[in-house]
């Protein structure tokens, strides 16, 4: 049963907008900049791209963006005004996060000042995910579709109910959309469902989980892509053996250990309130997240209503929190004001890319790019004259042509490759084993850059320092 004021929870999105504002304050992903190249290229033609245009390495071979309407999204606010306003679009997304879980916790219970306290704290070790991709919307829709299954499962009407249907498809159909891992949405959709089921013992709750299913399985095909968005899906997972945030859980990153502490603790306190809808969401991503470290933060996610529901669910608690709720209201009042302050420091480099632009402007027109693998996608916007070794389109490249890009630019024989393969131009970190020999070699010739990337071309001899 939801408690405190309508508008206490109003205020959980507007909080988190410094948040958004100080997240938006660099662009770190380069999956953003190729992002943006692919919608613009999508609103040109009218068409979603089929094959590859943006490297040399595999022109033409047969690919599709694995999230086109939120490229389109990119586009549009690049068209805009720019970059600033491609990350603050972006960066948009996380009040609506705090939006959904506040809601999720609402029905559970919770009371509005714990749950923005929950949501401020338990954010904290997910702010390196925030990043303006399409991942950022799994993390909006994941609560939402737990609290759609429980008032379909619950909901006190048939009409309530039937609402809770054409939700389930709704979001599912934006979902696929916008993030082809959605899904990942048909598995919580039947964690969440088969929790109530345990819970209710009812023929009821099975034909609601049977209609809920249903609908979100077959709005996970509304896409232009149909049943494929599952192959799809899978060719990025098999093809990402250098994307960090697809390797395995590892206990020595603070980080991860955070999230899982989280993870587990949410699921500690939904086997306590005995809600089996949470409890089951969480034993679905846990395990996911321990092999694949990105789907940790969607399962914190998941589990801060409950966390934030668990707090006072006590008459004991509960009367221990107001006797404190002074103090409650200075943890929340003092994070507030540090990410105002944060967010203020940001507003003048809101959008600034954390990549050499000014190298990448300085490449000749059609010169054979060897570049690093975060560098593609910025050469791709900014520079599409000019076609990419490799970017992090992993499900393209794969693992054979991503593992020969890693020992070109890290291994004892980078020069001699970039020889076999006729490169005129190198975009690396200077850094790495062949920024450092470039920096040197006889025969190229350093133009500019800095740690975040260095131009070499050939020709001349090396520039000193």
């Amino acid at each position: 049963m939801a408690t405190g004021p309508r508008w206490h929870w109003a205020l959980l999105p507007m909080a988190f907008l410094p948040l958004a504002i100080f997240r938006a304050g660099l662009l770190a992903e380069s999956d953003t900049f190729w992002q943006i190249r692919v919608g613009l290229d999508t609103l040109t033609t009218g068409r979603i791209p089929q094959s590859d245009t943006y490297s040399w390495t595999l022109a033409g071979t047969p690919w599709q963006p694995n999230s086109w309407a939120f490229d389109v999204l990119l586009a549009l606010a690049y068209r805009g005004g720019g970059l600033p306003i491609v990350a603050f679009t972006g960066a948009l997304v996380i009040p609506l996060i705090a939006l959904t879980v506040g809601l999720a916790a609402r029905r559970l219970g919770a009371q509005p000042k714990i749950t923005l306290l929950v949501l401020l704290y338990g954010v904290i070790p997910l702010t390196a995910f925030l990043s303006v991709r399409p991942q950022i919307v799994d993390y909006a829709v994941v609560p939402l579709l737990i609290l759609l299954v429980d008032v379909l499962m619950r909901g006190s009407t048939t009409k309530a109910r039937w609402w809770a249907v054409a939700g389930l498809g709704l979001t599912q159909a934006a979902w696929v959309n916008l993030h082809l891992a959605a899904p990942l949405g048909v598995a919580v959709v039947a964690a969440a469902g088969i929790g109530h089921v345990i819970q209710e013992r009812s023929a009821a709750t099975v034909r609601a989980l049977a209609a809920g299913l249903l609908t979100t399985a077959i709005c996970s095909l509304a896409s232009p892509y149909g049943w494929h968005v599952v192959q799809i899906a899978g060719a990025v997972r098999a093809s990402s053996a250098y994307v960090v945030e697809w390797a395995p859980f590892d206990p020595t990153v603070v980080t991860s250990d955070l999230l899982l502490l989280l993870a587990v603790g949410a699921a500690y306190a939904a086997w306590r309130l005995r809600a089996y809808a949470y409890l089951l969401v969480l034993v679905l991503l846990i395990p996911a997240g321990l092999y694949a470290l990105r789907m940790l933060p969607i399962a914190v996610v998941a589990g801060l209503p409950i966390l934030a529901r668990i707090a006072d669910a006590s008459p004991r608690r509960d009367a221990y929190l107001r006797s404190r709720s002074p103090l409650v209201w200075l943890a929340v009042s003092g994070l507030l004001a540090a990410e105002v302050v944060l967010a203020a420091g940001k507003l003048p480099t809101l959008g600034t890319p954390d990549y050499p632009v000014a190298a990448i402007q300085a490449m000749p027109t059609g010169c054979r790019l060897f570049n690093g693998y975060q560098l593609g996608g910025p050469v791709i916007l900014l520079r599409p004259d000019v076609p990419v070794s490799q970017d992090s389109r992993s499900d393209l490249y794969g693992r054979t042509l991503l593992a020969a890009a890693n020992d070109t630019e890290f291994g004892p024989d980078g020069l001699r490759r970039l020889d076999a393969d006729g490169i005129t131009c190198v975009l690396v970190t200077p850094s790495t084993p062949l920024g450092r020999s470039l920096r040197t070699a006889d025969g190229w010739t350093t133009i500019g850059g800095d740690d975040t990337g260095m131009l070499f071309i050939r020709g001349g001899s090396a520039a000193s320092g």
